[in-house]
């Protein structure tokens, strides 16, 4: 039996440790720096690796006896379901609280056995509300915004409790001031994070946000509460050799050979842009299977590639509507940067530098150098690249 391509180059969720090509470096001096007490926030588009690294950084502390925790913003629909799941894996770092946080949220209290319960007892007197937050499902929405200062107040009553430093991870925190304000008003709730977290000395934080310019919003101007709380850390670049090693690697688990050509192609075609090299990657061994055959060749990459766009088409589609939204030029653009060329004469440079901005911000291109932009989706830059000129 063959092993599933999927498995072999995983594309819909983050990568753990074991799995990752490269960005040891980053997971190692993410991990030092929050176990002596910093904080930290990542900014950048969506699939390139964040929340991979971030959950490897906090996979390392964990085994080295730290405390940890993560919430995503992106699956929490309010501020009752932010303060439950909060409380819930800050409690659960305790090995004696997990069984009973296990039995409570199965069966209720009334289905405790009697040291279960005294455990639980023991709980809430120690911690209060935030213990009774995570051991009660549901109570959380009696009073969100009570709710959620309990919880946000308990990785530090914890971690001082236990003499553990905890480390929180906030994925997607952009979430905060997303336009329907999910947890009510942006700038009182990062006001009252603030003001508890920098009181909090025994726990570090870890944001990352795949909007870059809402990130850069929160945590730049000196008019927002995170103004200066954290460093801004930028993942370094994958090497090429990191991922002809790890590529080779991954082939060679199914027993499959890719020779140096199509290696090379492949990782040419990623670009270092880690869920388009890796879907490509994953496309050709799924090839590999229904050809049957375990040589990964250069053509079967180049088809490998045309079947990873064809794929993704239904979100380029997308894509280019919310660009054509962007502005009129934007479009064109668009379409320069992914076929290597000036953007149209016919702009004036202030427009030009006006859509480059936009382009941005929407995540669809970034600034390498000076006068030097690029598309960062790999895949999108052919897509772009067929359209009809007359469309756009």
């Amino acid at each position: 039996m063959r092993q599933p391509s999927a498995e072999l180059f995983p594309t819909n969720e983050p990568i753990p440790a074991s799995q990752m090509i490269g960005r040891q470096d980053d997971v190692a001096e993410i991990a030092s720096r929050l176990e002596n007490g910093m904080h930290l926030w990542l900014a950048g588009p969506r699939r390139t690796g964040k929340t991979s690294v971030c959950d490897s950084a906090l996979t390392r502390s964990k085994a080295r006896g730290y405390y940890i925790a993560k919430v995503d913003l992106f699956r929490i629909a309010d501020s009752a379901e932010l303060a439950e799941a909060l409380a819930v894996e800050i409690i659960r770092n305790r090995s004696a609280a997990r069984r009973v946080l296990r039995a409570t949220r199965k069966a209720g209290r009334t289905a405790l056995s009697a040291a279960q319960a005294t455990a639980s007892l023991k709980l809430g007197k120690e911690f209060g509300e935030g213990a009774e937050i995570a051991l009660t499902p549901g109570i959380a929405a009696e009073s969100p915004r009570k709710a959620l200062d309990a919880a946000l107040h308990l990785p530090e009553a914890v971690a001082k409790a236990d003499g553990r430093r905890l480390i929180l991870f906030f994925d997607e925190f952009q979430e905060v001031a997303a336009e329907r304000k999910p947890y009510g008003d942006p700038d009182a709730l990062t006001k009252r994070m603030r003001a508890i977290f920098q009181r909090s000395s025994n726990v570090s934080y870890l944001f990352a946000g795949s909007i870059e310019h809402v990130m850069r919003d929160l945590f730049g101007p000196g008019r927002r509460a995170f103004a200066g709380f954290g460093a801004f850390y930028r993942l370094g670049a994958i090497a090429e050799e990191e991922w002809r090693a790890g590529l080779s690697e991954r082939y060679a688990a199914d027993d499959c050979t890719i020779d140096d050509p199509a290696l090379n192609r492949l990782v040419e075609l990623g670009e270092g842009h880690p869920r388009a090299t890796m879907l490509i990657a994953q496309h050709a061994h799924l090839l590999s299977v229904q050809l049957d055959t375990t040589e990964i060749s250069a053509d079967l990459v180049e088809i490998a590639l045309q079947r990873a766009i064809a794929g993704d088409r239904p979100a380029m589609e997308q894509t280019v509507e919310s660009i054509r939204r962007l502005h009129r030029e934007a479009l064109a653009i668009a379409r320069a940067l992914a076929t290597g060329k000036s953007p149209p004469s016919r702009l004036h440079p202030g427009v030009r530098d006006r859509v480059l901005k936009r382009l941005e911000r929407a995540g669809v291109a970034e600034h390498v150098a000076r006068g030097d932009w690029r598309i960062i989706n790999p895949l999108l830059k052919p897509y772009l690249a067929e359209l009809n000129p007359l469309t756009v």
